[in-house]
């Protein structure tokens, strides 16, 4: 239910009081329905502050914030629900966790689950001194599994390597005509 929540604030298709209201079941086990929409708000703003954007979280994104982001709680739904039933039996779409709760276990997600593997992937930097059978897959996996943020160089253009990957496979003809289609959409 944690995942819902983040989903339903984000979810640009409803209105600012169907979020509260998606978002509040997320979280609150008791019935909310007869409280006014201020106190509702009231309510998510003081549950955010206090257990998800808590006093822990707020150092953790200070410490990371220069660094890039790893995960996103929206774009990895389905890594972090695959990761929670594989290592704890815990199916995420029916089991309700406190938020607490959710954080600890997915902190403890051990590498053998995939949403690991692919913040792995997100956060090893392509080196020189890797060979280049190396270079070529890290970079490969940064594009399948890169947030969707990191997907261009901040104006919305193809990076280099994800542009060279995008053709790698094409011949001539084909890579002319995909070039073509990324300038037209301004990809690059």
């Amino acid at each position: 239910m944690v995942l819902l929540y983040f989903k339903a604030i984000r979810d640009e298709g409803l209105t600012i009081p169907e979020r509260v209201e998606v978002s509040l079941k997320a979280l609150v086990l008791d019935d909310t329905s007869k409280l006014r929409f201020e106190d509702k708000g009231q309510l998510l703003s003081e549950i955010f502050n206090t257990k998800i954007n808590n006093d822990r979280d707020r150092v953790r994104a200070k410490v990371l914030k220069s660094g890039k982001r790893s995960f996103d709680f929206d774009e990895d739904e389905s890594l972090i629900k695959a990761g929670f039933q594989q290592q704890y039996g815990i199916d995420l779409d029916r089991d309700s966790l406190s938020w607490e709760r959710f954080t600890t276990m997915l902190d403890g997600l051990n590498e053998d689950t995939q949403f690991k593997k692919v913040i792995r992937f997100r956060l090893t930097k392509v080196s020189d001194d890797m060979d280049a059978d190396t270079q070529t897959y890290l970079k490969q996996m940064k594009l399948i599994y890169g947030l969707k943020q990191a997907h261009t160089d901040g104006d919305g253009k193809l990076t280099p390597d994800e542009l060279s990957i995008e053709l790698a496979n094409l011949d001539m003809p084909h890579k002319a005509l995909r070039m073509k289609e990324l300038r037209e959409r301004g990809k690059i």
